[in-house]
């Protein structure tokens, strides 16, 4: 066998060799398990009417209480009930109280130690609209916790229509960047052979 075969043939195997350690990589990592996300669905006000803003939330696992506040404008809007929430069925249990005039707390704890596992809504919060202009209903002190009394990681991003939702890249692309950069690395190397 010539030299250049023999270069030829070892690139070829190192190549191979990279690119199957790469599968067996990408085969290993485990999905990214999907954030828990919390959003507010807020309504359109009317002066006169009464209107519910629904807290929804996405991908919980073993939620077993929490508390969230609610700030507004209450020149505009005035608290007349919380309603309980729903996640995949499962009643939420609410209560609430005035922590000013501008907030409400909401907090629940959920019976027994089962945690429940889903998407839903945690409350539905109901307005009174009692005066003209503009009222951003803003969530602070947002806190979710398991059966474990462990705090759940949890995105409490609110967003409106005008927001828009930052993209950054998860574990896999930032790995399969990596991956092809190496890969670029080890074509590079062997053709110096």
């Amino acid at each position: 066998m010539n030299k250049n075969s023999q270069n030829g043939l070892k690139g070829s195997t190192v190549i191979s060799v990279c690119l199957a350690a790469f599968l067996v990589a990408f085969a290993a990592v485990p999905a990214q398990a999907q954030q828990t996300t919390v959003s507010l669905t807020t309504p359109e006000l009317v002066k006169g009417s009464t209107a519910y803003a629904a807290l929804e939330i996405d991908n919980v696992n073993n939620l077993d209480a929490g508390q969230f506040d609610m700030s507004f404008n209450s020149d505009v809007l005035k608290v007349v009930n919380v309603e309980d929430g729903s996640i995949e069925g499962t009643k939420i249990p609410v209560q609430w109280r005035s922590i000013d005039g501008d907030a409400v707390r909401v907090i629940f704890n959920l019976e027994g130690v089962t945690g429940i596992s889903g998407s839903g809504q945690l409350a539905r919060i109901g307005f009174e609209v009692i005066g003209d202009g503009e009222s951003n209903l803003l969530i602070s002190s947002g806190l979710l916790g398991n059966t474990e009394a462990n705090r759940i990681d949890t995105d409490w991003g609110v967003t409106t229509a005008s927001d828009v939702p930052e993209s950054t890249p998860g574990f896999e692309a930032v790995f399969a960047l990596v991956g092809l950069i190496a890969v670029f690395c080890l074509v590079t190397f062997s053709r110096k052979l």
